[in-house]
């Protein structure tokens, strides 16, 4: 009779090629998580990814390994996302000896008046205790384009506030990149109030005619181009508690144009060390 401890285990064979492998493991594990949310438990739909690095010497990754790493600790109950994926790293770790880094992705999205609000978090960790983490949000709004609105005004002789424009949807991507402090939900909250905020106009599900008549108005009489926007919420994340977690914000804007064949992208990098050095940062 065989015994089933002494079945061969391939992962552990020396590789033909022994190279180091930087990142190997499970990608799109579906599964629900129960995360602390502003002092509430909110259960979210999430796609977790987890790697680790292997040495020379290793042929493969020991998936099993990962995948009770990342269930073990989700299954623990409701917990701080920041917590949460920190556990399973560590994990990892522990049950890879060999492994110098691990790293946890976690993927997810939060309703908005009917629009999906896309949330990415992940981490670092060292076998020393270091971490890196990094956060996007995207979400989408409306503006409206100031050089018709005012080239139209100069051709027609309107009111600035009665002349027309043309409007469309754009997508706002923030993405955070840490110092090595932890990013939490409440950072993408507080990313998501400062997106929202600085649109021509919010997105919404249901209109009466005369409501859908006082948003137009709205977003007409706050134009602006896809690098005013970019710029906007560049300026108010850097006056968020999360800037002072930043080695790096970068915002990207997507203006899907509606009467052009193409869209529009603009993007700011702000470095966050530089930024806080600056005298005027103290000022905002």
């Amino acid at each position: 009779m065989s015994n089933e401890n002494a079945s061969p285990d391939v992962h552990e064979l020396t590789p033909d090629h022994p190279l180091r492998v930087d990142r190997t493991g499970l990608e799109g594990l579906y599964l629900k998580v129960n995360l602390i949310f502003r002092k509430s438990c909110e259960e979210l739909p999430a796609e977790l990814s987890l790697y680790i690095d292997l040495p020379p010497e290793k042929r493969g990754v020991h998936l099993s390994r990962l995948v009770k790493a990342a269930l073990t600790e989700v299954e623990t109950g409701c917990t701080d996302l920041s917590a949460l994926l920190s556990r399973i790293a560590q994990k990892a770790l522990n049950t890879h000896s060999y492994s110098e880094i691990a790293e946890v992705v976690l993927n997810s999205s939060l309703p908005l008046r009917g629009q999906k609000v896309d949330l990415n978090f992940r981490v670092k960790r060292r076998r020393n205790g270091k971490e890196s983490w990094f956060m996007e949000v995207k979400i989408e709004g409306a503006i409206s384009c100031p050089c018709a609105k005012e080239v139209f005004r100069y051709y027609e002789g309107t009111d600035w506030e009665k002349t027309p424009t043309h409007m469309q949807r754009a997508e706002a991507i923030v993405s955070v990149e840490s110092n090595g402090a932890s990013l939490s939900i409440d950072d993408a909250f507080d990313v998501i109030e400062v997106v929202e905020s600085s649109y021509s106009g919010k997105l919404e599900v249901e209109l009466s005619r005369d409501e859908e008549a006082r948003i137009i108005k709205k977003i007409i009489n706050a134009p602006q181009f896809a690098e005013d926007l970019a710029r906007k919420i560049a300026w108010k994340v850097m006056r968020t508690a999360t800037m002072t977690k930043a080695n790096k914000i970068i915002v990207s804007v997507r203006s899907f144009e509606s009467i052009h064949p193409y869209n529009v992208r603009a993007e700011v990098v702000i470095d966050g060390k530089e930024h806080r050095d600056r005298s005027w940062y103290e000022e905002l």
